[in-house]
C-alpha cells in the first residue's frame, strides 16, 4: 500500500490539479541557423531618383532627290537595320534617261570605231604620200572629240546611276522609327523628311540632379537601373553631365547609357540608383540577414549561443549584399542568413554548415 501510494504522488507531483497538464515544460530544443561574416568594403552611398528614357540620337531622315514614293517601309515603332530601305521613289524617267543614254553612247562607240579604220587607212596612205597631212590630222582630232564625247557620256550614266540609287533610302544607323513623316503617292523633293528614326545604339536615361552631387558623378561608373513600367533591371553607364545648369533649381542633367531593350519608348519613367557621397568604408552584410519587424530593419547575431536582434540601418544596397555603418556591427561578425525568419531574441540557436 505504501509503494502504491508513493507511486501515485510521484505522478500527481508532475501535474497540475484537475487539468492533467505539466506544471514544469520541457526546455525547447537550439534553433538550428546558418551564419555568414559580414565583410568591409570602400564604397559610395547611393541615392534613387527618377529620370527619363530618351534617345540621344534622332534624325530626320530625308531624301537626296525628288519623286513620287511608291514604297513606304517606315511605320511607327518598327525596328531597323543600318542600310534597310525606309522608302522608294518612283524612277521611271531616271531608267528612261538611262536607256538613252546608253543608245547615244553606243551610237559614239560606233564612229570611234568607224574612224579608228580610218585613221589606219590613212596613216598607211600617209606613208607612200597618197594622202595629204591636213586629212590624217582631221580624223585624228575627229577621233579624240569623241572619245571625249563617250566620256561626257559615261559621266552622265553615273550621275544617273547616283540618282538612281538616291530613290532608295536607307537607314543610316540601327534605330527604331519615332514618326512617319511622308505616306505612299506622295511627292518629296531633296532634304524632306521622311520620318525620325532614333537610334537604338545611343539609348539614355536624363536625371536631374542637384549641383552638388555634380562632383560625386563619374564617366562610365556602372549604376543600377530600374524601368519599372517594363519590370526591367538592367546596369547603365554615366556619360556625363550636360553643360548647362537650371537658373532656378540649380540642377544638372546626368547622362546614362543603358542598352536598348524592346518595348523602351522615349520619355519613359526610370529610376537610376547613383552616388551622393565619396567612397567610404562599410561592412557588408548579405541581404539574406535582413529582418523587418514593425518597419524597422534588424539582424540576428549569435552571442553566447544564443540569437541577439540587432538594430541597423541600410546606407547601400548593392545586388545580394547590403552596406551599413553601425557600430555595432563590425568585421567578422557573424549574423544569421538563414532561420533567422523563425527566431525571437535571447533564444538558443545551433549553428550549422550550409
Amino acid at each position: 500500500m505504501k509503494q502504491i501510494t508513493a507511486i501515485l504522488c510521484l505522478a500527481l507531483s508532475g501535474y497540475g490539479v484537475g487539468f492533467g497538464q505539466p506544471l514544469f515544460a520541457a526546455e525547447q530544443p537550439p534553433a538550428r541557423v546558418v551564419v555568414e561574416a559580414v565583410s568591409e568594403k570602400v564604397i559610395a552611398t547611393r541615392s534613387n531618383l527618377t529620370g527619363v528614357v530618351d534617345f540621344d540620337r534622332i534624325s530626320a531622315v530625308s531624301g537626296e532627290t525628288s519623286g513620287r514614293v511608291i514604297e513606304q517601309h517606315a511605320v511607327e515603332g518598327a525596328l531597323i537595320k543600318s542600310g534597310q530601305t525606309l522608302l522608294v521613289l518612283n524612277s521611271d524617267l531616271i531608267l528612261k534617261d538611262m536607256d538613252i543614254k546608253q543608245k547615244q553612247r553606243a551610237q559614239v562607240s560606233a564612229d570611234i570605231e568607224k574612224l579608228n579604220r580610218t585613221l589606219k587607212r590613212l596613216e598607211s596612205l600617209l606613208a607612200t604620200n597618197s594622202a595629204s597631212r591636213q586629212a590624217y590630222d582631221d580624223a585624228r582630232f575627229d577621233h579624240r572629240s569623241l572619245q571625249k564625247k563617250r566620256e561626257v557620256l559615261d559621266e552622265e550614266m553615273a550621275r544617273l546611276q547616283l540618282q538612281l540609287n538616291m530613290s532608295t533610302v536607307t537607314a543610316p544607323f540601327d534605330g527604331v522609327v519615332l514618326e512617319k513623316l511622308k505616306e505612299r503617292g506622295e511627292w518629296i523633293d531633296p532634304g524632306s523628311a521622311i520620318c525620325k528614326l532614333a537610334s537604338t545604339n545611343d539609348l539614355v536615361i536624363r536625371v536631374s540632379i542637384s549641383e552638388n552631387l555634380a562632383r560625386y558623378q563619374t564617366v562610365d561608373l556602372a549604376v543600377p537601373v530600374t524601368i519599372p513600367a517594363l519590370d526591367l533591371k538592367l546596369t547603365g553607364k554615366i556619360l556625363g553631365l550636360m553643360p548647362v545648369a537650371n537658373l532656378r533649381s540649380k540642377s544638372l542633367t546626368l547622362k546614362i547609357s543603358i542598352p536598348y531593350q524592346t518595348g523602351m519608348a522615349q520619355n519613359m519613367s526610370a529610376t537610376v540608383e547613383i552616388p551622393t557621397s565619396t567612397p567610404t568604408t562599410l561592412r557588408m552584410l548579405p541581404r539574406d540577414a535582413l529582418v523587418n519587424f514593425k518597419g524597422k530593419d534588424f539582424v540576428y547575431t549569435v552571442k553566447d549561443g544564443k540569437a541577439k536582434m540587432l538594430p541597423i540601418s541600410i546606407v547601400v544596397r548593392r545586388g545580394d549584399m547590403l552596406g551599413v555603418q553601425d557600430p555595432s556591427i563590425a568585421a567578422g561578425m557573424r549574423v544569421v542568413t538563414d532561420g533567422n525568419d523563425r527566431l525571437r531574441p535571447d533564444q538558443a540557436v545551433q549553428i550549422i554548415e550550409k
